[in-house]
């Protein structure tokens, strides 16, 4: 091939890829006094790939926790394997530090005792290329919040308390978290004028309390922090979580090549279904606005499950792109499929949660702490599912990989075999 056709396919491989991702994974600590659990932790040597990590006490809420993963390639999934394989060990390590000093480690969400739950979320940060696609993922993302909370929310889980139906328990009781706003633009010369227009109109103050925020690393980076999800339960549940956010990413970084922007959903609609998705999680029904040839808007109501499908399958392409093993993303596929084929019980992080909670306090902590150190794609969740509806479950597994890999196609048999 010549040397010039090699090179141009090269740039058209390289122009639309992944890039590097940060979490803060949240975790609680509970009847330990805080401040002795971060001396403790401080003396913890935590790296993944080489890369160090970090735990940080998060202030105004004591005993909650992140562990801070400097920003990773995602983009693979042997890259993936390593680095939540990383986090696994991170996790377990963590958990025997806990334990030797008194306490107990468990999710965010889960009150273990008399020691009351402590809610939190984890915090994704998202590296761009430029602040043109900085705005882009910023104003994609914002569309799709609503769908994101309903996905990920938690309630409050406790041994001998009925489950808790709250969509988000730790986004109704947040007092830091503001819906995001649209964001005309994010390079340096223009954002002052948008954030003294959100201020004026909006009363946003500071955009790093939106749900979604733009911000810039020590090195000068732009990067796109997502704020709004309930810390997962499950490494899983992280992993899967990251990867939606990668593909979303990537879906951005093609906009942006083919010169297109996101489109500017009405604020009040999107506040109204963020409300919708913190109260109901799953089961709420978000307004859907429907612009006819009348000229006239009309409000339509659909199902968040619709709604966080129709996420997926609008990054379907990029799942592919980024070699997505189906049982990667199976925390989020089977919530919003399993009830179509008859499954409603324990379909979830949250749903898993409960079960635990049933069997006593003791079973409770130790599954927390089994499934913060499982690296497998898909979790206690996928295990749990393949062995009480291994049928339905397969059933939305192969859907999915179909739409991800495309449909497999027959082997064509040679002229020896057809005889």
């Amino acid at each position: 091939m010549p040397t010039a056709d090699l090179w141009s396919m090269l740039v058209s491989l390289t122009r639309v890829g992944a890039t590097k991702q940060g979490i803060e994974k949240a975790f609680t600590v509970l009847g330990a006094d805080p401040a002795t659990m971060a001396r403790a932790f401080e003396s913890v040597s935590l790296d993944v790939r080489g890369t160090p990590l970090g735990v940080v006490p998060v202030s105004g809420s004591p005993g909650l926790f992140t562990l801070r993963v400097p920003p990773v390639w995602l983009g693979t999934r042997r890259g993936r394997d390593e680095v939540f394989s990383g986090l696994a060990a991170a996790l377990a390590e963590l958990c025997r530090v806990t334990a030797r000093t008194g306490g107990v480690l468990v999710p965010p969400g889960v009150a273990v005792g008399d020691h009351r739950a402590v809610f939190g979320g984890d915090v994704h940060m998202i590296e761009v290329l430029s602040p043109v696609e900085q705005e882009v993922l910023c104003n994609l993302l914002r569309g799709w919040v609503p769908a994101l909370i309903a996905v990920a929310g938690h309630g409050l889980t406790s041994v001998g308390r009925s489950p808790d139906r709250t969509g988000s328990r730790w986004l109704a009781t947040s007092n830091s978290h503001l819906a995001t706003r649209f964001l005309a633009s994010t390079t340096p010369e223009h954002l002052e004028r948008v954030k003294a227009e959100l201020r004026r109109r909006d009363g946003v103050a500071r955009l790093d309390r939106m749900d979604v925020a733009p911000g810039v690393r020590a090195d000068g980076t732009p990067v796109v922090l997502v704020r709004c999800l309930d810390a997962a339960a499950t490494l899983a549940g992280t992993r899967a979580a990251a990867l939606l956010l990668s593909a979303l990413a990537l879906h951005a970084r093609r906009l942006v090549r083919d010169g297109r922007r996101t489109g500017h959903a009405p604020q009040r609609m999107l506040e109204e279904n963020r409300a919708r998705a913190i109260a109901d999680g799953l089961r709420a029904r978000f307004a859907v606005e429907d612009s006819r040839a009348t000229g006239r808007r009309n409000r339509h109501r659909r199902a968040a499950r619709d709604a966080v499908r129709d996420l997926l399958r609008e990054v379907v392409v990029e799942f592919g792109n980024l070699e997505t093993d189906v049982a990667e993303i199976a925390p989020l596929l089977m919530g919003v499929d399993l009830p179509g084929l008859g499954v409603r019980a324990e379909i979830s992080e949250r749903g898993l949660l409960a079960r635990w909670a049933v069997s006593g306090e003791e079973t409770l902590v130790s599954e927390c702490r089994r499934a913060l150190g499982d690296a497998t794609p898909g979790g206690p969740l996928l295990a749990h599912l393949n062995a009480e509806v291994p049928g339905r479950t397969s059933v939305v597994l192969g859907s999915w990989r179909e739409r991800i890999e495309g449909p497999a196609k027959p082997l064509r048999r040679s002229r020896q075999e057809a005889r």
